[in-house]
């Protein structure tokens, strides 16, 4: 049986670049190789893993961020290219200080260049096609959630909408709850 520190020393690296910041990067592990890939899509009850059900997928998990924003009144910007997100999200972080208020104070969401599983049909019948998988750059949106935390201040959670789900996390240590 697996020790929390053996997961942690096989599965987690940290690298520290600043003292008052913190940078994390995560993944989803069952989607770092195409094998993966089809073992996700079926294990989520798809009977073909098509490349299709990335969009359904995304889909409805751009859905449920509209529909949290709309319950919470969280307002969701569209960042321009090459505009600076942080000067953006800025001043709502700022009114939300003013009032006193934590948690998601701003949605934004960027256009981004990564790499993402792209599918294509490689033989198989009609009614029970084959695909294959790969990774290829793209440009889908990512989603900046910038939120104001008690202890760590002025933060973000920035997440893909596309496969592989790419997350982060930054924390703004030098800055507790502001």
């Amino acid at each position: 049986m697996a020790t929390i520190r053996s997961l942690l020393r096989d599965h987690v690296s940290l690298q520290l670049r600043s003292v008052d910041r913190i940078f994390v990067a995560a993944y989803v592990p069952r989607l770092m190789t195409a094998g993966m890939v089809i073992r996700f899509l079926l294990d989520r009850g798809f009977r073909i893993p098509s490349p299709a059900l990335f969009g359904r997928i995304g889909r409805r998990y751009v859905a449920e961020i509209e529909q949290f924003a709309a319950e919470n009144g969280i307002p969701i910007v569209r960042f321009g290219r090459r505009e600076r997100k942080h000067e953006i999200a800025s001043p709502y972080l700022e009114q939300a200080a003013r009032e006193g208020r934590f948690g998601v104070v701003l949605i934004g969401v960027a256009q981004e260049r990564t790499f993402v599983w792209r599918g294509w049909r490689k033989g198989g019948s009609d009614a029970r096609p084959h695909f294959e998988f790969g990774r290829q750059a793209a440009m889908p949106n990512h989603y900046y959630f910038y939120l104001r935390d008690p202890d760590w201040g002025p933060a973000f959670w920035k997440s893909c909408a596309y496969a592989p789900y790419g997350v982060s996390l930054w924390l703004n240590g030098h800055q507790p709850g502001r």
